[in-house]
């Protein structure tokens, strides 16, 4: 039989135990809580760090892509320029859309939209290259080339090389109609100054670009041959209008700009000096400078132009010596 204090134990001990095991469990489970709430607030934390960290980082990222792309436009794309802009910035990586347009004559028409990314993405899920034409094309010299916008690729030849075939297509501009406006490439006999380049061409004509001798002996034997080598070769280097560099002579609004080739030079020779940018800048300033560490207006030797109008004032530049080849680019209704 047992005692007194052994059955208040048992009575005592049977209930203390629920109740220590309840608390316990409490316990645990406020610890739980209380880790997945200081975990949760990390996590918020930490996300709403890295998306201001990334936001900003894309932000610097996409305004010195727009400079850079700015610098570009300031050397290269004959006739074409940079409209409205928008970005899209995602994580770690964003995009530049922008609309291209061009000036014919006074009118400006639409030529294309264009991305350009930035920033470091972890997972390339884009594959593939769209390059700047609708479709490729086996000779350069044969075939018209169109761009994404479904414009004419410019072509440009280059004085110095002697070709079995030149493109003359003033030779059919009679067949556009008199209502139209477009751009061509003209492609020199020899390398003019800026100022002789104004004085030779018809007035009524607006001179959009000056094409600029850029290129030395190595670049054009590399896939055509001089004259030097008194040889020719149909398969000679033609250079289409995204791989030529030169002076814009109007603005953004279309305006004549009054002394274009400072815009020029002060782009390369800035490009020249960048280690973050590529280094066609670097080439095109020593090929210029010829050692002498600047560029001047007298250094820019002029072997082509784009020039743009209506019908009547293009037949102007018919049976002009100084024109070896000349190729039609856009061509839009003149009202």
């Amino acid at each position: 039989m047992k005692s007194d204090d052994e059955k208040l134990k048992e009575l005592f001990g049977e209930k203390e135990k629920p109740v220590f095991s309840k608390v316990i469990k409490k316990a645990k489970i406020f610890s739980v809580l209380r880790t997945i709430i200081l975990s949760l607030m990390i996590v918020i934390i930490l996300s709403f760090v890295v998306l201001i960290s990334n936001a900003k980082i894309l932000n610097n990222m996409g305004e010195q892509k727009q400079m850079d792309l700015s610098t570009w436009y300031n050397i290269s794309m004959p006739n074409a320029y940079i409209g409205n802009i928008q970005f899209d910035d995602r994580i770690f990586t964003g995009e530049i859309d922008f609309v291209r347009y061009r000036f014919l004559g006074n009118k400006p028409i639409t030529d294309g939209s264009y991305k350009e990314g930035y920033g470091f993405p972890l997972i390339n899920g884009i594959y593939g290259d769209l390059g700047f034409t609708l479709f490729g094309g086996s000779n350069i010299n044969e075939m018209t080339s169109y761009n994404k916008a479904g414009k004419r690729i410019m072509k440009f030849y280059h004085p110095s090389v002697k070709y079995d075939n030149y493109i003359n297509n003033l030779d059919v501009i009679d067949k556009i109609g008199a209502n139209k406006l477009a751009e061509m490439s003209l492609s020199f006999d020899k390398a003019y100054t800026i100022d002789e380049v104004r004085q030779m061409l018809p007035k009524e004509i607006t001179l959009n670009w000056y094409w600029v001798d850029t290129y030395n002996e190595k670049d054009l034997s590399m896939t055509g041959m001089s004259d030097k080598n008194e040889k020719s070769n149909k398969d000679s280097v033609v250079f289409e209008e995204n791989y030529v560099y030169g002076i814009k002579a109007l603005d953004l609004l279309g305006n004549k700009i009054d002394n274009p080739e400072e815009m020029f030079i002060g782009a390369i020779t800035m490009g020249s000096k960048d280690k973050m940018v590529a280094s066609i800048y670097k080439n095109i300033f020593n090929k210029l400078s010829q050692g002498k560490g600047e560029v001047k207006k007298d250094d820019l030797k002029i072997i082509g132009v784009v020039v743009s109008g209506d019908i009547d004032s293009l037949k102007k530049l018919k049976n002009q010596n100084y024109i070896k080849a000349a190729t039609l680019g856009a061509v839009a209704d003149k009202y």
